[in-house]
């Protein structure tokens, strides 16, 4: 028997991978913009924003589905409303927002 594996996105699964004592540094200097494709080619039409943040000994990209304001490069952040989803051995965050923590 296979276990049922869940799909979609999810916050249990996100804290898995980054729990709410990690640090988070933001390795962006500006949002990067996630268009939709069509027939293998970009369009016009703009689906997202995603980030590059850092924890100790790794790297992940962030998607929002609307603009956030970012604080410096470099800055430790917190993700509000962090999920994440597998497809076979990658691991894809989104978030709702991202504030700096002071």
């Amino acid at each position: 028997m296979k276990a049922k594996k869940t799909s979609g996105y999810s916050a249990d699964l996100a804290k898995i991978y980054i729990s709410n004592e990690t640090e988070v540094l933001l390795l962006s200097t500006e949002l990067q913009k996630q268009v939709k494709w069509v027939d293998k080619k970009p369009t016009d039409e703009v689906t997202g924003y995603k980030i590059l943040c850092g924890i100790p000994d790794d790297y992940f990209f962030v998607k929002f589905d609307k603009k956030v304001a970012l604080p410096k490069f470099g800055s430790l952040i917190k993700l509000k409303g962090l999920e994440a989803c597998e497809v076979e051995k990658n691991v894809y965050f989104k978030a709702e927002d991202l504030e700096e923590v002071k």
